[in-house]
């Protein structure tokens, strides 16, 4: 009964095939008849919103938000547990959840989440075998003065046993690791990995070279990657430096390019491409071409698996705004690099990605006239493609070397 609904309802072929369901709809309509079809939640506060007994799947999920804090897209957590766990299987901030971070509000929308309009929408199938609970978290110092949401779902006899739970975890690196990948997801069992929303950030206001990072995601103890990519923007299915902008797709969409504070953030969502593991799965993406530099990375990862899940991963700290506020407040004003310094770690580095990039335009332009100086000679464009941070340092004190004997 519920395989069918899963593997199979999606399309038009299902439109007119009879249900064997019964929909029930979880609201925040006034109980007392009147118009006031929303609840609050007092800052810090934790509010129970719903809780279903039996087997069942969730199939919409719509909300709405009002608070006085700018960043409480950020602040505002949302926990769903499945079959009496203690450990929620959906962690994560509000906005983030939908599809764009850094508590930005955008428009957008992909096959199975978006917002429209102020309306934050969910069409992820989230099964059940005995309940769900959800409940919303409050970080801010502000009130939530409205909520507003509607969480439908299908009641059923029964749940197949082969049918995993849906999970989402939030989780941030700020600063990330030179040397390593970001982790976006790490979970142990057997289940598939369903997609992600990204967000970065560098502490240099215009500097985008953290999409020079390369997706790679191991499965069941690989050492190599299995999926081996290509750059940052490729793996959102865009290209050189997202050089037209933002766009939406079903399965794939740029929410945010802001290039001023050196933002972005991305959602790629594997629905006809998802990636099973069977034992464990990692994946992880480079922050810049052989994670050069600390950038400020967050993410929510999607996946469907087997429980018990990883109680540790996406573990979002109770009360600890820091770790989930955007480098640069909404409410401040001011450009992201004026509020927040670079890391000390990073500026040599940063100095010297900006000589190698003026050296290798320098020579792009002596190749073209077909004259090169003595101090680039023997230097090729793809030196620059290929090396790491230290190679780099190389070519760069070496033009340096050969200009100061010119």
């Amino acid at each position: 009964m519920f395989g069918n609904f899963f593997e199979y309802e999606v399309g038009a072929k299902s439109i007119p095939t009879l249900k064997k369901w019964r929909s029930r709809q979880i609201s925040s309509y006034d109980r007392t008849g009147g118009n006031l079809d929303f609840i609050s939640i007092p800052p810090k506060e934790r509010s129970a919103i719903g809780n279903v007994k039996g087997a069942g799947c969730v199939s919409r999920i719509w909300f709405t938000i009002k608070s006085k804090d700018p960043e409480i897209l950020r602040k505002t957590i949302l926990l769903f547990y499945w079959d009496g766990e203690d450990n929620p299987s959906v962690e994560t901030p509000f906005g983030d959840f939908f599809g764009v971070g850094f508590a930005e509000y955008v428009h957008h929308y992909s096959l199975l989440q978006g917002m429209t309009s102020g309306g934050f929408f969910s069409y992820w199938p989230m099964p059940f075998s005995e309940g769900a609970r959800f409940e919303v978290l409050n970080m801010s110092e502000e009130e939530i003065s409205h909520l507003y949401f509607n969480i439908q779902y299908h009641e059923l006899k029964e749940v197949r046993n082969d049918t995993a739970r849906f999970h989402a975890k939030w989780r941030r690196e700020n600063p990330t690791t030179i040397g390593e990948n970001y982790t976006i997801l790490r979970a142990k069992g057997k289940g598939h990995f369903s997609g992600c929303v990204l967000n970065m950030q560098s502490y240099d206001k215009g500097s985008l070279s953290f999409l020079e990072g390369d997706e790679m995601i191991y499965v069941d103890g690989e050492k190599f990657p299995s999926i081996y990519g290509t750059g940052t923007e490729d793996y959102f299915q865009g290209a050189w430096y997202f050089t037209h902008g933002c766009f939406s797709a079903p399965f794939h969409g740029l929410t945010l390019m802001d290039t001023t504070n050196a933002r972005v953030s991305a959602y790629r969502l594997h629905v006809l491409d998802a990636i099973p593991f069977t034992e464990d799965i990692r994946v992880t993406i480079e922050h810049g071409h052989d994670n050069m530099l600390l950038e400020d990375y967050s993410s929510v990862a999607y996946w469907y698996q087997v429980e018990p899940h990883d109680n540790e991963f996406g573990l979002i700290p109770e009360g600890d705004v820091e770790y989930l506020a955007p480098l640069s407040s909404k409410a401040l004003g001011y450009l992201m690099s004026e509020v927040v310094s670079d890391p000390k770690e990073t500026v040599e580095r940063r100095n010297v990605l900006h000589e190698a990039a003026v050296i290798r335009l320098q020579l792009r332009k002596a190749v073209a006239k077909g004259v090169i100086p003595p101090e680039l000679e023997g230097i090729e464009d793809k030196q620059f493609m290929s090396a790491d941070f230290e190679e780099l340092k190389k070519i760069v004190q070496e033009v340096i070397k050969r200009r100061g004997r010119l």
